[in-house]
């Protein structure tokens, strides 16, 4: 009985993520998301995304590294936001990351007023003509039944179009069976 109640929750929380994910695509897409804008610092936003995850972190046995940039100014942003889409960045780099480590660094380019965070692992990577893809709704690399990994496929779609709507973007570096780096770019200031 006990298993059951176990898999009943595991599915009930399932069925909410999923869920919660299409509303978010909805209203970005009906441009109903609202922003709270507020002054931060990107740097302490990382400590508390790796506690966030750290059950995650501590069953992967995986070293997570911060790099956290000296010289990094407040932003001006939505920083929960900004934090969603770190989490998720950082939760898929612990997915697709069997041995080595992670990476999560802050950067920032005065010239061009905007900020970065990049999440970089040693993990399985991503062959270049699936680069695009990936981000689609509902898309994983491998869509087969049997595949190896779980997720909805809308984890990247909803990071990209929360990166727009703050005015930034998500680039992806990456080679098959080399790892992958996530960089999130956003202003320093969201209009």
């Amino acid at each position: 009985v006990k298993r059951q109640l176990q898999r009943i929750d595991s599915n009930g929380r399932h069925l909410l993520t999923i869920i919660n994910e299409i509303l978010d695509i909805t209203r970005i897409e009906a441009g109903k998301m609202p922003m709270q804008l507020t002054e931060f610092n990107l740097n302490e936003l990382i400590p508390e995304v790796m506690a966030e995850l750290d059950p995650v972190i501590a069953r992967s046995k995986l070293t997570v590294t911060p790099q956290l940039s000296d010289e990094l100014p407040l932003v001006y942003s939505d920083r929960q936001k900004v934090k969603q889409i770190v989490v998720n960045l950082l939760s898929n780099a612990l997915k697709f990351t069997h041995e080595g480590g992670v990476d999560i660094a802050t950067a920032v380019d005065l010239e061009r007023r905007q900020a970065a965070i990049a999440v970089s692992d040693s993990g399985i990577g991503i062959a270049e003509e699936h680069h695009e893809k990936i981000f689609e709704d509902f898309r994983q690399v491998d869509d087969s039944p049997s595949r190896q990994y779980g997720g909805t496929g809308l984890g990247l779609a909803i990071c990209r179009r929360l990166a727009n709507a703050l005015g930034g973007r998500i680039t992806l570096v990456s080679t098959l069976g080399q790892g992958s780096t996530f960089t999130l770019t956003i202003p320093l200031e969201t209009e």
